[in-house]
């Protein structure tokens, strides 16, 4: 089950590669770029067995871990966990 933890980590991860070490919270806006799109994706499929391609991905360009976790609730309920 995904955590919304795991989501943090999952982000924390991909903007620490494109801005090198960052913390972030769970509301903070973060701006997703098309590289941190496709890496987050990669990493949910690797790690998470969740398969969504970046053209058919509706993030907005603005969105925090728990924009992508209630996302990934919506879309994937099987898999995610709703608490911590």
């Amino acid at each position: 089950m995904i955590t919304l933890e795991n989501v943090k980590g999952i982000m924390t991860e991909c903007l620490s590669t494109r801005d090198g070490p960052v913390t972030i919270d769970l509301d903070s806006p973060i701006e997703i770029d098309s590289f941190t799109l496709v890496w987050i994706l990669h990493l949910l499929e690797e790690r998470h067995n969740i398969e969504i391609a970046p053209e058919q991905s509706d993030f907005p360009s603005l969105m925090s871990v728990r924009d992508l976790h209630g996302y990934l609730a919506e879309n994937f309920p099987d898999r995610v966990s709703l608490e911590g």
